[in-house]
């Protein structure tokens, strides 16, 4: 995982940001990308996490990101455990977080 900071000279505003790969040949799959990347973020163990189905729906994520076609590139964006999260069908994960 990387983690990104990119501060503003013009603003207060502190943006953080990691980002994961994931694979769907493999078992790091989308969702399992989003949760250690949260994880990483918060600084908690993925168990700690809430459940991201009270978010969005894992498998569909998961079904919809890896059968796309190599014509298509999906992007999903979302809230989850007080992140913006993207995911990029092209096998990344962004997770933000906005700090005044």
């Amino acid at each position: 995982m990387n983690t990104l900071i990119n501060a503003d000279d013009s603003s207060t505003a502190v943006t953080s940001a990691i980002t994961a790969d994931w694979d769907a040949d493999t078992e790091n799959t989308p969702v399992y990308a989003i949760v250690f990347a949260v994880a990483e973020a918060e600084g908690v163990d993925p168990v700690d996490l809430p459940p991201l189905y009270e978010t969005i729906d894992p498998e569909a994520l998961n079904d919809l990101l890896s059968s796309r076609d190599d014509s298509t590139v999906a992007t999903v964006e979302f809230e989850y455990a007080g992140y913006a999260v993207t995911v990029s069908g092209e096998g990344t994960v962004t997770v933000r977080s906005d700090s005044p």
